[in-house]
């Protein structure tokens, strides 16, 4: 970019930033949530929407509801794409898949898509880089759930329903729940 192309952008971001500041913008109504969402979707890096955005409903993992598992069975080979994603079960709970998962910050960790059935319960299974999902690294969304989660989680959306969206806290790294 030209030195007058730089500076014409920095003239026109300075105007911008004087008409449109938080305290003009708050001044006509906008709540601080809205101003934040505002001010992050400039941010390629960051989301435009809040966890409560994606998940209305947080539940915590009491036993049964499906396994999550970062480490890959053994009957997977290393160099298929799945072995280096989370394995996710079917029990009591078993969304529509893809199933999606978010960070904290209600930006998408990834999805896991449908792979067929578990001979030991006929429950279904996913993984990602299945049923049409893109490839994802464990060790990727662990990373970002500190980083940008900050709260070292990732929320499964197990349901939706006419606006109301249920969410697992899972940690991406370990083992949760129980497959039968």
């Amino acid at each position: 970019m030209s030195k007058k192309g730089l500076l014409a952008g920095l003239v026109l971001a300075a105007a911008l930033f004087t008409t449109t500041s938080p305290d003009s913008m708050a001044q006509d109504g906008l709540s601080s949530r809205s101003l934040q969402k505002m001010s992050r979707a400039g941010d390629p890096t960051a989301s435009v929407l809040d966890l409560e955005d994606v998940c209305t409903t947080i539940k915590q993992v009491t036993g049964r509801e499906f396994l999550w598992k970062s480490q890959i069975s053994n009957h997977i080979t290393p160099g298929d794409a799945r072995a280096t994603g989370p394995t996710f079960i079917c029990n009591q709970v078993c969304p529509t898949f893809p199933m999606s998962f978010y960070y904290s910050d209600g930006s998408l960790a990834g999805q896991v898509g449908y792979y067929g059935t578990w001979r030991v319960s006929g429950k279904a299974r996913a993984y990602c880089a299945a049923g049409g999902t893109p490839q994802c690294y464990i060790n990727q969304i662990n990373t970002n759930a500190r980083r940008r989660g900050r709260d070292g989680f990732v929320y499964l959306q197990t349901g939706k329903r006419k606006g109301n969206s249920v969410c697992y806290k899972v940690r991406p790294i370990g083992r949760t729940g129980n497959p039968l």
